[in-house]
């Protein structure tokens, strides 16, 4: 098998995390070879710290080199559609950044133009990839505690420093932090989602979007998902997801969603309780690995992998529904009705 040549676009400092993870989880598939940045110092930067050879300030020049095969496209949602398309007409394959486009219609637009080209689209939810959710996945298709009725996933932290591009964004809370946990939701869950309410306050004067909000989703088969991320958490930062079924409970409590300690409990009605370390080194950075590593495989084999873009459109209607919904004041937003705007 090749090793797949890498392109990255958006040398700042996401992309290092993204490096660290490629060269460690897929290594032996792939090989950076060419990075892309409007801003020189930072392509320079990031180019002589992990000795990479080709540099492009222009995405256009970086696609029709022939140099790459795969892009990692790091960039803020409003510029990627610029990558994107021409990407695709070159017979390049993405791994795009989460959210993967600014609204829904935009997202449709890319996974059928995916689809048309014959390349894979793939989306970087990498906490869906994380020891503590594949172990949480593992006991739930074990039917261990039962028919899964209702995930609580909160998150509690102290954000009220934003900055970059971030602090313009009109969508913020949910688009740039949520998403993961939302995506995370919905994964476990194996439903496609129904409904979603939601409702959001910006308590940051230094930022225009959201920093609290507070949803509920209703998926297939009645079962119940909610999510409470508050960035105004001054003290005792927590990540909590708790899974219950018709048999037990799943119990996973951590610092932060991104964090590196976990462990997670499980209860069953009759059973000892049972305790698993999920803790992992450099968590983030390598489940960005795995993501990758899922797109390279795909690629060669033919195939779709488990967090392309197709799939990454039902967590992409989660959150705008939940958007549309407290534009409402946290009315009920049908999922269908997201499809069709």
């Amino acid at each position: 098998m090749k090793k797949y040549r890498i392109g990255i676009v958006g040398s700042g400092g996401i992309a290092r995390r993204h490096t660290d993870g490629y060269r460690a989880i897929a290594g032996d598939l792939c090989e950076i070879v060419a990075a892309c940045d409007i801003n020189q110092e930072t392509l320079d930067k990031y180019c002589e710290k992990y000795n990479v050879p080709l540099k492009f300030t222009n995405p256009e020049d970086l696609i029709e080199s022939g140099e790459v095969d795969v892009i990692s496209l790091l960039t803020p949602p409003a510029v990627r559609s610029e990558v994107i398309f021409p990407a695709f007409e070159h017979g390049i394959h993405i791994l795009v950044e989460k959210p993967f486009a600014e609204k829904m219609s935009d997202a449709i637009a890319f996974v059928e133009a995916a689809e048309k080209a014959g390349v894979v689209l793939a989306v970087n939810q990498q906490m869906r990839f994380m020891p503590e959710m594949l172990k949480a996945r593992e006991i739930i298709k074990s039917g261990e505690i039962g028919q899964v009725r209702f995930i609580a996933h909160d998150s509690f932290q102290n954000r009220t420093s934003t900055r970059g591009w971030r602090k313009d964004e009109e969508r913020l809370e949910i688009s740039i932090f949520s998403i993961h946990v939302l995506d995370r939701l919905r994964w476990l869950m194996g439903r496609p989602p129904e409904a979603v309410s939601a409702v959001m306050r910006s308590w940051d004067e230094e930022v225009r979007g959201e920093t609290f909000t507070a949803l509920t989703v209703q998926f297939e088969d009645g079962m119940m998902g909610t999510m409470v991320s508050n960035w105004h958490s001054m003290t005792i930062p927590e990540c909590r997801l708790r899974i219950d079924g018709t048999e037990g409970t799943i119990l996973l409590e951590k610092p932060g969603v991104g964090s590196d300690q976990c462990r997670l409990k499980v209860h069953t009605l009759g059973g000892d309780p049972k305790e698993y370390d999920c803790s992992r080194s450099n968590n983030s950075s390598l489940a960005m690995g795995d993501n990758m590593k899922n797109l390279i495989q795909a690629a060669e084999s033919g195939t779709q992998p488990i967090n392309s873009g197709r799939d990454n459109l039902e967590t992409m209607a989660i959150v705008d529904g939940a958007y549309l919904s407290a534009s409402r004041g946290g009315a009920k937003v049908g999922i269908s009705e997201v499809w069709k705007s």
